[in-house]
Order: C-alpha cells, then sequence, then structure tokens
C-alpha cells in the first residue's frame, strides 16, 4: 500500500498554494480577456505585476527580520513556485485563447 505521509507536510502544502495561486490569478485574468475579446494586453499585464508583487513579497517582506524572517533558500522556492504556477497558467491561457472561436 503506497504511504501518503508526504502529503502532510506543511512545505508541500505551502507550495502548492503557491503554485495554484499564481496560475489562478493568471486563469481569472484569461477569463476576463476571453469574456471582453481584449487577447494577450490584460494576461501580460496581471502577469507581469504578479511576477514582480510575488518578487516583492518574498525577497523584501519574508527575509526581513521584521516580517516572517525566512531564509533567502526558502524565498527562492516560494518564488519559484510562484512562477511555475504563473507559467502553467499561461500555457493554459494560450491554450484557451488559441481554441476559442474567433
Amino acid at each position: 500500500m503506497a504511504s501518503f505521509a508526504w502529503m502532510s507536510s506543511p512545505q508541500y502544502l505551502a507550495q502548492v498554494g503557491h503554485g495554484f495561486g499564481a496560475c489562478s490569478v493568471v486563469l481569472t485574468a484569461a477569463l476576463f480577456s476571453l469574456a471582453l475579446g481584449a487577447g494577450w494586453a490584460p494576461i501580460l499585464v496581471v502577469l507581469g505585476a504578479g511576477i514582480a508583487l510575488a518578487a516583492l513579497k518574498e525577497f523584501v517582506f519574508d527575509v526581513a527580520s521584521w516580517g516572517e524572517g525566512d531564509s533567502w533558500a526558502d524565498s527562492a522556492m516560494d518564488f519559484g513556485f510562484y512562477v511555475l504556477g504563473a507559467a502553467v497558467g499561461t500555457g493554459l491561457a494560450a491554450l484557451a485563447l488559441h481554441l476559442a472561436p474567433r
């Protein structure tokens, strides 16, 4: 029988949350873009702003002693999962824009 003890790890839960959070923000922008027929512009604006805000949060707030006090390695891993989630969301947005009726 398989062991799923790794799923109870708080680090695993945090990385899944970072990835799904970034993915959902990009996909929400894609839904509005499809509904309004606006193309890539809203998606790219949200993607750029999201990555900039994630970097600010991880490398300024979380590393600071008055913030969470994380290490640079923890913040880099968190930021990496933000970027990974945003990349998956951008890929799904590209697929949605490609398949959308014109």
